[in-house]
C-alpha cells in the first residue's frame, strides 16, 4: 500500500471513530445500564436553590426572565433569583432591582461572565446552584425534574435539554440536525457516566462542588461540570428538563457563536492539562473523543482529500471525487442562498462550515488572537 493510501486510511479511519465509532460505542455502552429518572421531588424535600445569572445590557429581556423563572414549578419560598450585572451600560440592573426579591451585583466595569459568577458564588448560601442565561426560558417543571437528579448519590451536576425552535431555514435545519446528533451523544454520555460539559442555558450544580474559574474564561459550562466530574461525582442530562432557544438561521450567527465556544476548549485545554490525564480524569476516554477529536477533525479532512489525490488507487481516487463534490457543494451553499435550499447542499455548507470554524478557533488561540471577552451571539 502506497504512502498517500495509508495516509489516507488514517485520516478517514479518525474521521470515522470520531462521528461514528464514539457515538455508536457510547451508546451500545449506556445500554448496559438502567434508565435513571429520579421521581421529582415534593415540596417539603426539595432544597433552597439560588438562580445564578449573568447579564450584559439585557433589559428588554428582563421581565420575560423574571416572569419565566416565578412560573418554575418549585416552592417559591425555596427559590433565590441573584442576577449580576457585568458593566451593563443599559437600565438592566435598575429593571432588576424594581422586581422584589431579586438580589442584584452590579459591576460598572465589565470583567467578563467567569468573573460575574465567581463574584454570585462568594454570595450564596443555598445547598443547590442553577446556572442560566437571560435569553432561553424554560418548561414549568424543568427545575424541579433537575434538582430531582441531582439529589442522587454521587452527582454533582445536572444539566436540562436544550430544545431549538427552528425559524424555518434550511440552514437552520441542518444546525439543529446537528443539534439533535450531539444530544444523542450527550445522552448516552450521561447514561454511561457522566456528559462532557454541560448545557450553559440551564444546569444545576451542588454548591460545594464549586470551583472559582480563573479570569477570562469562556466556557463556565465546561469548566464547572469538569471540576465536578474530576472530584468523582457524576455530570448528568436529564432529558425531561427542557429550556427553549431558537437556533441562527444563518451561518454567520452560527460561527460566531461557535467561533468563541471553540476557542474556549483550546483555552481550556491549556489552562488544565490534568484533562488529558487518564489518572487525573474520570471521563478521560469521553473528553478526548467528544472533545479533542472533534477539534482536530479538520486537520484530518484536509489530509485526507489531499493524500487521496495523490493516490493512484482507483478506489481511493473514487472517493477523492466523492470528497471534491462534496466541498464543491458546500462551496455552492456558501456563494448563494438559493443553492443552500437543497438538503444535502446545506448540510454539506454547515459541515464545512462549522469545521472551518474550528480550525480559525485553533489557529486565532495560537497566535493570540483570540477574543477572551464574554460576547452575546
Amino acid at each position: 500500500m502506497s504512502t498517500p493510501d495509508q495516509i489516507f486510511l488514517a485520516a478517514a479511519s479518525f474521521i470515522a471513530y470520531t462521528y461514528a465509532a464514539y457515538p455508536a460505542g457510547i451508546w451500545a455502552l449506556s445500554r448496559t445500564q438502567p434508565d435513571e429518572c429520579a421521581p421529582p421531588l415534593p415540596d417539603d424535600a426539595c432544597p433552597e436553590v439560588t438562580v445564578v445569572i449573568s447579564a450584559y445590557n439585557e433589559a428588554a429581556r428582563v421581565q420575560r426572565r423574571i416572569d419565566n423563572l416565578r412560573c418554575l414549578d418549585y416552592p417559591q419560598d425555596k427559590l433565590h433569583l441573584l442576577f449580576v450585572s457585568d458593566g451593563s451600560s443599559d437600565r438592566t440592573a435598575a429593571l432588576l432591582r424594581q422586581f422584589p426579591g431579586v438580589q442584584v451585583i452590579e459591576h460598572t466595569e465589565r470583567g467578563g461572565k467567569a468573573h460575574a459568577l465567581n463574584a454570585a458564588m462568594a454570595q450564596v448560601t443555598t445547598p443547590v446552584v442553577l446556572f442560566c442565561d437571560m435569553r432561553q426560558t424554560a418548561e414549568r417543571q424543568s427545575l424541579r425534574l433537575l434538582v430531582s437528579s441531582l439529589m442522587q448519590p454521587g452527582v454533582g451536576a445536572v444539566s436540562g435539554e436544550l430544545t431549538h425552535v427552528d425559524p424555518g431555514t434550511q440552514v437552520a435545519a441542518n444546525i439543529g440536525l446537528y443539534w439533535r446528533y450531539e444530544k444523542w451523544i450527550r445522552k448516552s454520555e450521561s447514561r454511561w457516566r457522566s456528559v462532557v460539559g454541560a448545557t450553559g442555558a440551564f444546569y444545576a450544580i451542588k454548591a460545594p462542588c464549586f470551583v472559582p474559574l480563573a479570569p477570562g474564561t469562556l466556557l463556565d459550562d465546561f469548566e464547572i461540570p469538569m471540576q465536578i466530574a474530576r472530584q468523582g461525582q457524576r455530570v448528568l442530562l436529564d432529558g425531561r428538563s427542557l429550556v427553549f432557544d431558537e437556533l441562527q438561521n444563518d451561518m454567520s450567527g452560527e460561527r460566531k457563536r461557535k467561533l468563541r465556544t471553540l476557542g474556549g476548549n483550546f483555552q481550556s485545554f491549556a489552562r488544565h492539562p490534568w484533562l488529558f490525564s487518564p489518572r487525573g480524569n474520570p471521563i478521560w476516554l469521553q473528553f478526548l473523543s467528544h472533545k479533542v477529536f472533534r477539534l482536530a477533525v479538520p486537520y484530518a479532512m484536509v489530509c485526507a482529500l489531499i493524500s487521496s489525490l495523490l493516490s493512484s488507487t482507483g478506489w481511493v481516487q473514487c472517493l477523492a471525487a466523492a470528497q471534491v463534490a462534496f466541498y464543491t457543494a458546500a462551496w455552492m451553499g456558501m456563494r448563494s442562498p438559493t443553492w443552500r435550499k437543497s438538503r444535502l447542499i446545506a448540510f454539506a455548507t454547515v459541515f464545512v462550515e462549522l469545521n472551518w470554524t474550528a480550525m480559525q478557533a485553533g489557529l486565532q488561540f495560537a497566535s493570540g488572537r483570540l477574543d477572551l471577552q464574554w460576547e452575546k451571539t
